[in-house]
């Protein structure tokens, strides 16, 4: 059964892992800003321009609202825990050793899943004329979560850990991708107050979605008398031989606002206050993903069938995977005219389709004393863990190229963000 044990390896692998560059989405609308992933996302009192359309549009209608552009800009994410890509490289092109296995599966097990997500934004164009704004963006993301019973087969294989079969259990892993590609366009209304300069926003847009995976294992297990591994991992997915990239679609919006009395800003913002989106069914497909090995044995389907036949638990991961409201408050403080402190607190209702964490309180930075460079850098308390952000901005002129990234550390897997814009008139 030796063999068997390495062709379940294999087998588990490409069920759970293939999936994960195929589809991968971290939000609706793209952030086209790379200056606000490098405060760390504390921007919903200061964004302007192209920059405020997926923060707070209520920054088009406040004043110096001109002509901002963005070409491509676009960001890329991973995570990996508590087993991460570091420890993946370490061992890269060798047999790995018990010891690292043992070493894994215990820091899994601490833990409770091993779990990983993968993301890229990329904004065709973003784009703002005064008080309106454009953009049009494409996300895709894809999360999973694997048991300490499913790494420990994936790792020893039904031979077990010491060479001897073992009974695992593994229900319990689960996987999610999806791709989405979103129009938005938003309008800032300035607003007269003897308070100070305040404006309204608002956000219109429109998602098409192009590729989903949803999938959970439903009762794999191993078995050592009889040897016996069953996996049992339906999936639901777009069908690949259906043609077209319109698998879903629907309509939401965002609203906002913003003040700015002496040195103080404040901002407020609802992301999809309203959304209305949700995938065909009638485009989507069923797959049983079940594979038995025994002795004398192999038998496996993946053969796709009515989306109808998928089992209930599956189909509502899937009713799941929408686009979540999200509410966030910030506040700036202009310390001079060339240095700006900023601070937001957000939360999202709902584990729809995004990777970023659902709680962040966090405060930010830019300096703008040097003739030709931006600085900027945050921190923030997200869900279970911190993220620290840093970037730059070179301004030549009108033309502006902007870089950020960031390190997330937590209870889940660790993550790494980096972003790259060319803009002109805004940053």
């Amino acid at each position: 059964m030796h063999t068997k044990s390495r062709r379940f390896r294999l087998i588990a692998s490409v069920a759970l892992g293939s999936l994960l560059p195929s589809a991968s989405v971290t939000a609706q609308l793209a952030n086209a800003s790379a200056a606000t992933l490098g405060l760390a996302g504390n921007a919903t009192a200061i964004a302007r321009g192209f920059g405020a359309i997926s923060v707070n549009p209520a920054g088009l209608g406040m004043p110096g609202a001109g002509f901002s552009l963005a070409v491509a800009p676009f960001s890329v994410r991973q995570g990996l825990g508590p087993v991460t890509l570091s420890d993946l490289k370490d061992v890269q092109g060798t047999l790995v050793p018990n010891a690292t296995k043992e070493d894994w599966l215990a820091r899994v097990a601490a833990r409770g899943s091993q779990t990983g997500q993968v993301g890229v934004e990329v904004s065709e164009f973003a784009l703002s004329m005064g008080h309106l704004g454009f953009q049009l963006s494409t996300v895709a993301g894809a999360s999973m979560n694997l048991t300490p019973d499913m790494v420990e087969a994936m790792l020893f294989g039904n031979a077990g850990r010491n060479g001897a079969p073992v009974d695992l259990s593994l229900v319990g892993s689960n996987l999610r991708a999806f791709g989405v590609t979103t129009a938005g366009l938003s309008y800032g209304r300035p607003v007269s107050s003897a308070l100070g300069e305040m404006a309204l926003g608002v956000t219109l847009k429109y998602s098409v979605g192009h590729v989903v995976a949803a999938g959970r294992d439903e009762g794999g297990s191993t078995q050592s008398d009889p040897v016996r591994v069953d996996l049992a991992f339906p999936l639901v997915t777009f069908d690949q031989d259906g043609g077209g990239f319109n698998n879903g679609s629907g309509i939401g919006a965002d609203l906002g606002f913003q003040m700015k009395a002496g040195r103080v800003s404040l901002g407020a913002a609802i992301l999809n206050a309203f959304n209305t989106f949700g995938w065909n069914e009638e485009k989507l497909v069923y797959r049983p993903g079940t594979t038995i090995l025994e002795e004398g044995r192999t038998a496996t389907d993946f053969e796709k069938q009515p989306l109808a036949s998928a089992p209930a638990e599956v189909r509502q991961t899937l009713e799941d995977m929408r686009f979540d409201p999200t509410i966030s408050v910030g506040a700036a403080y202009d310390i001079d005219e060339d240095f700006t402190v900023s601070a937001d607190v957000r939360n999202r209702f709902g584990d729809g389709m995004s990777l970023t964490p659902k709680l962040h309180a966090g405060v930010g930075a830019e300096y703008r004393g040097l003739s030709a460079l931006d600085l900027r850098g945050g921190a923030a308390m997200i869900s279970g863990g911190v993220q620290v952000s840093g970037g730059a901005s070179l301004i030549l002129g009108r033309v502006n190229l902007s870089f950020a990234g960031a390190v997330q550390r937590g209870d889940m897997e660790d993550a790494t963000i980096a972003q790259f814009s060319l803009s002109w008139g805004g940053r």
